[in-house]
């Protein structure tokens, strides 16, 4: 199943995608490190020899521009800084960036495809500015806005609408996140007729685990622990810690990317671990969760036992991504962290993906016996 990338930024998402069998034939990416990161990825995983993920403005380029032949799906998150929580001063839509998702939904409009996903900031949602003056308006545009938008005229989409926490899903992240997939109408209302199932978002592993689980508190930094027996008497899920994806730093050392900024600074001896309250400088608890992976404005996440900042490869598999998934070796610190930052997790991109392939194939299949004539069937 073809489908196209909007705002790319290192691929994350689009990897779920493709490591579920759908072809990402083409992206925009504005990031010029983001897109050479993702196609350096697209060529080690799959052999790609040209680059498909271009580095371009989705604002600028036409969608007469884009190679949408036989796609049948449009995947991405605009840059979500103007909705984000994190920014006091948030402008939302009026923003430079905020805007942009009216640049992702205009190509929606334009290319037409047979489903559409949109990731942002769980702000979108939460603050009620942003989601009366962009969610709402957002979701509104694929059954009445045409006239307020002339490029939406005619556009009809059934949408479908949520907040996710990658913690629910198995991923070791506070992480939410504002999705909205479309399909559009007929292939919602064929499946009805016919008593196929719809959409649905994929099952949560572990629900409202933030709270359903007694988790440890902070203690000091060096405070020594017979590891294998706390791991065996834990009350949460050990799938839901960060010890279980950066706790073995022999097979770390082993690894791409294993590399982090020097140590500068008295607190990275001095912050217990598990004290993730201040704004910079959180420390990590080897038996809980991680913060969501940010690591922008001075943002600095500490590991639970050493003095120093999480690796490229630690942040990395907070966000669940394989290990396979590797930066180009001369790429600058801070680019990495901030693609790290920006993307969405790597499992829980795979398990969307997952779900729309089932509705598409169950339209494609409706579709197919529908075509199928009694003599055809009496030929076979």
């Amino acid at each position: 199943m073809r489908v196209v990338s909007l705002f790319s930024g290192a691929g994350f998402l689009d990897l779920g995608f493709s490591e579920n069998g759908y072809d990402v034939t083409w992206g925009a990416e504005i990031e010029r490190e983001f897109a050479r990161a993702h196609n350096y990825n697209l060529r080690l995983r799959y052999g790609h020899t040209e680059d498909k993920v271009r580095n371009v403005s989705v604002t600028e380029i036409g969608a007469d521009e884009i190679p949408f032949e036989n796609c049948r799906g449009i995947i991405g998150g605009p840059p979500c800084q103007d909705f984000s929580k994190g920014n006091a001063n948030n402008p939302g839509v009026e923003g430079e960036r905020g805007r942009l998702v009216w640049d992702f939904l205009e190509k929606v409009s334009h290319l037409r495809p047979d489903f559409f996903l949109f990731e942002n900031v769980a702000g979108l949602y939460t603050t009620k500015t942003h989601r009366e003056n962009a969610l709402f308006p957002m979701l509104n545009i694929f059954s009445d806005m045409g006239q307020v938008y002339p490029w939406a005229e005619g556009l009809r989409y059934k949408t479908y609408f949520e907040v996710l926490n990658s913690l629910d899903y198995g991923i070791p992240q506070d992480r939410q996140r504002v999705f909205i997939v479309g399909f559009k109408e007929n292939i919602v209302n064929t499946l009805r007729e016919n008593n196929m199932p719809e959409f649905e978002w994929p099952i949560r592993l572990t629900p409202n685990a933030k709270r359903q689980f007694n988790w440890p508190e902070p203690w000091g930094f060096g405070t020594e622990v017979d590891e294998e027996e706390f791991i065996n008497n834990l009350e949460v899920p050990y799938g839901l810690t960060v010890h279980s994806v950066i706790g073995n730093q022999e097979e770390l050392r082993e690894l791409p990317n294993h590399v982090y900024f020097n140590p500068y600074s008295q607190r990275f001896h001095t912050v217990a671990e598990g004290d993730t309250a201040r704004k910079s400088f959180k420390r990590l608890h080897r038996f809980k969760y991680s913060p969501t992976v940010a690591y922008g404005n001075n943002e600095v996440h500490l590991h639970p036992t050493e003095p120093r900042r999480l690796s490229v490869r630690e942040a990395l598999r907070l966000q669940s991504v394989p290990d396979w998934y590797s930066f180009p070796d001369d790429m600058a610190l801070d680019k990495m962290f901030k693609m790290i930052s920006n993307g969405v997790p790597y499992r829980l991109a795979n398990l969307l993906a997952r779900q729309i392939q089932i509705v598409m194939n169950n339209y494609d299949n409706v579709i197919q016996n529908q075509q199928v004539t009694p003599q055809a069937v009496a030929v076979e």
